[in-house]
């Protein structure tokens, strides 16, 4: 998994860039449609952009998924020394005066 991770790492920001993108120019075509009154343009979006988009959010999602999946564990957050000692101290009873 070590050496697939910046491959995938990569297809991850590319197609997130991608569905970005994507989701940008079908939101904004389409509000543009809707100002302008021009119908056909949102069944063009419809067809040129939806699917492409999806497409990406959907490889993002596969390749997000295997980057957590690989992911070692403790390497989400380094813990100082001192934190590491606390988590392994017996929890102390809060005293109430």
């Amino acid at each position: 998994m070590r050496k697939l991770r910046p491959t995938i790492n990569a297809v991850f920001v590319v197609s997130l860039a991608a569905l970005l993108i994507a989701g940008i120019v079908f939101v904004a075509g389409q509000a543009l449609a809707l100002l302008t009154g021009q119908g056909e343009w949102l069944t063009i979006l419809n067809d040129a952009v939806k699917a492409p988009a999806c497409i990406a959010a959907s490889v993002c999602a596969i390749a997000g998924f295997l980057l957590s999946y690989g992911a070692e564990k403790g390497t989400a957050e380094k813990k100082t020394p001192a934190e590491e000692e606390k988590q392994h101290r017996p929890q102390q009873e809060a005293r109430t005066p």
